[in-house]
């Protein structure tokens, strides 16, 4: 299985402007083709541009991008990620359109599992995805940074550009009373899954909100002797010794 992703510009209109001519068809031709092709993916208009991700076996994902480069409503188009993939990055079937709230976590996994490919782009090439992908924002934090780690908030976000502004609350009374370990955020499953915990702490490391420190080791010599105290307290006490 492979996965193409691709931007292009939308074809000068008389009015010397940039416009999304026939994209309704594009949507409607491609949820039709594609499920019968078991062929996903997303496609996003922004700016006078295409990005497109296209995901399935080979030769189908191959053909299609063919018909996409000879066909007239796409000018300009540069292919910025031809790889092979174990698994699909956005497995509902058929093409979507993306409004990056309803597969932002999905699409935030795409940037993650290619940012080595993002973050070699020269200048010109930043500029050219800039409305979809935010090179100098993306996240190459692996997945599995956190574990292990403390985290406490350094200050509190702006919780009026949240889009659950409680969860987040709450999120930051649990990070501001003292280092929170990350695992536990994660087990307790009051803030999502590992992925979507993982997403928020790493926006908030990005913000300059946050502080990162090793988890301290567990003494278990104090640990023992805590407990040989309070035990021997207690025959202390039975026997009329305290």
């Amino acid at each position: 299985m492979k996965c193409i992703a691709y931007v292009s510009r939308a074809p000068i209109s008389d009015r010397s402007i940039r416009l999304p001519t026939g994209l309704s068809d594009i949507i409607r031709i491609s949820r039709n083709k594609n499920l019968k092709s078991q062929i996903t993916g997303i496609i996003s208009y922004r700016e006078g541009q295409y990005l497109q991700v296209l995901e399935g076996h080979d030769l189908e994902v191959d053909k299609l991008m063919s018909k996409i480069a000879s066909d007239p409503r796409h000018e300009d188009l540069w292919v910025f990620l031809d790889v092979r993939v174990a698994k699909r990055s956005f497995p509902n079937w058929g093409v979507s359109v993306f409004d990056f709230v309803d597969q932002g976590s999905f699409f935030n996994a795409f940037i993650e599992n290619n940012s080595a490919v993002l973050n070699s782009f020269d200048e010109y090439q930043q500029k050219r995805i800039q409305p979809f992908i935010d090179i100098k924002k993306s996240d190459t934090v692996p997945e599995n940074y956190y574990e292990g780690k403390n985290l406490r908030l350094l200050a509190w976000p702006d919780l009026n550009n949240e889009s659950e502004p409680q969860m987040i609350m709450n999120l930051c009374v649990k990070l501001t009373k003292k280092p929170y370990p990350f695992s536990a955020l994660v087990s307790s499953g009051e803030f999502g899954t590992h992925h979507q915990v993982t997403q928020i702490i790493k926006e908030f490391e990005r913000l300059g909100l946050l502080s990162v420190t090793e988890a301290e080791p567990i003494n278990e010599q104090t640990i023992n002797e805590k407990k040989s105290n309070k035990f021997y307290g207690a025959i202390k006490k039975f026997l009329g010794m305290r």
